[in-house]
């Protein structure tokens, strides 16, 4: 491959791409000297594109990648993408592969913060980066895939209708082209739009549900809340103010109740990802979640992590 410029892209994702580090295969030597099992699994076709195999050398004790490379044939920002995924992944145990979040790995690769790595025709290899690992952790741990996992809409894009529409979902999708940029299904294949278009809408309609929800949920003073609605209205407020910035670095936090404590109401909550092992998850990030919800819900709000 030609050195790529920092014309094409950035800094960090050139380099990437002109020193591929973790490209390649691990042999059975390597595996054992590291006392670890080897795991492969593939992703996509070259027909379509874009194949990735991703490489694993795993300690089966712990369930902990300590080696990760991939093999892959797609577009050059592929490669970078697929470095930083290995990266990423090693040292990881397997369940742990589920929290890698697309704007947590976009973000990796960024040279500025607040302009993306990738050009937005390209943003599917990270999708499909992605796909692939998530994929391959149900292939480990032999999770059977139910019948939208298993299905592929799309003759142009390797994606599931599953996958198609947790993308629609995570990135708030309304339109076929935008669609395209993340998936690329639906980019050739005229046959399947038509489906395509029936999960946007499913999506947007959800979301105009929950809008009339949240609206239902706000115009009631958050004492007068039932429990049920109190978690409801505590997911709301989170989602509309810090969760968002937790996910970008690769964490998230779970509701778990709300209990009244005579004038107090006791949020507790579970840190997810990246949040459980910052050191700031006990201080800083929840001081901002606490005032969040004070500012949005109640003054008496105190937010216990467990």
């Amino acid at each position: 491959m030609d050195q790529v410029t920092n014309d094409e892209y950035g800094i960090k994702v050139a380099m990437f791409i002109n020193e591929p580090k973790y490209l390649g295969t691990i042999s059975e030597e390597e595996a054992k000297e590291l006392g670890a099992s080897l795991f492969s699994y593939t992703y996509g076709d070259e027909a379509l594109g874009y194949k990735l195999t991703i490489h694993w050398a795993v300690n089966t004790h712990e369930d902990r990648i300590v080696l990760a490379r991939y093999t892959y044939d797609g577009i050059a920002s592929g490669i970078a993408v697929n470095h930083m995924l290995a990266l990423v992944c090693t040292n990881k145990s397997i369940p742990q592969i589920n929290d890698i979040t697309y704007k947590g790995l976009e973000r990796l690769l960024r040279d500025n913060p607040t302009i993306e790595a990738l050009p937005s025709s390209e943003r599917y290899t990270i999708t499909f980066a992605l796909d692939t690992v998530k994929l391959a952790v149900k292939e480990y741990i032999h999770a059977p895939l139910n019948h939208e996992e298993k299905t592929v809409p799309c003759k142009d894009s390797p994606m599931s209708i599953a996958s198609i529409k947790e993308s629609i979902e995570l990135h708030n999708i309304d339109t076929l082209e935008c669609l395209v940029e993340y998936t690329k299904a639906g980019s050739m294949d005229t046959d399947c739009k038509e489906n395509l278009l029936a999960y946007i809408e499913e999506h947007q309609k959800l979301l105009e549900e929950e809008e009339e929800a949240e609206k239902a949920l706000a115009a009631i003073p958050f004492r007068e809340l039932n429990p049920e609605y109190r978690i409801m209205a505590v997911e709301t407020a989170i989602d509309n103010t810090v969760r968002q910035f937790l996910i970008m670095d690769g964490g998230d936090i779970d509701v778990l109740n709300v209990k009244e404590n005579g004038e107090i109401f006791e949020v507790y909550i579970s840190y997810l990802g990246a949040c459980s092992d910052c050191s700031s998850s006990g201080t800083g990030t929840l001081q901002a979640i606490q005032n969040a919800l004070r500012d949005k819900l109640d003054p008496n709000i105190y937010v216990i992590a467990i």
